[in-house]
């Protein structure tokens, strides 16, 4: 199977793919390594947010970008893991797997989401996504988001 390389970037929240993209702390890109260097793709997600059109929900999305190489065409199993910090350890409130093509949008990601019990209290929160292209084999790499401080209720 080909190798392929992988970059993680995280990108500011929208609410859909025509809105302006709000101003938010972007992590910096991170390129994994590959045995051959046969093609290469990005790990993308914004940081959790409060949803756009769920009123009391917050949300994180995950998608991926074709950017050289066999990927063309190829979908991609795409992880998003909704976390919160508690006790001083990450906990997942909220998982989403799809398997999608490159570009994100609606239609193109996975959206993890979660219900805020009540809005008293600020909690950190981050996701971290996972890019598995199907039928390549690729690095490990995990694109973890910058952490925002919400006040979700737990």
């Amino acid at each position: 199977m080909a190798t392929l390389l992988a970059v993680g970037a995280a990108v500011p929240a929208r609410a859909a793919d025509s809105d302006a993209p709000r101003k938010q702390s972007v992590a910096t890109a991170k390129a994994g390594r590959a045995a051959s260097g046969v093609g290469a793709f990005q790990t993308l997600g914004d940081n959790v947010h409060f949803s756009h059109t769920v009123k009391g929900h917050i949300n994180a999305h995950g998608w991926w970008k074709n950017l050289s190489g066999p990927a063309r065409g190829v979908k991609a199993k795409v992880t998003v893991w909704l976390q919160v910090k508690r006790g001083g350890q990450w906990k997942t409130l909220s998982t989403d797997v799809r398997n999608v093509y490159s570009g994100g949008g609606s239609g193109k990601r996975a959206a993890a989401a979660y219900k805020c019990t009540y809005n008293v209290g600020v909690y950190e929160f981050r996701s971290v996504i996972d890019v598995d292209l199907i039928g390549y084999s690729d690095d490990s790499y995990r694109k973890t988001t910058a952490t925002q401080k919400l006040g979700c209720g737990l």
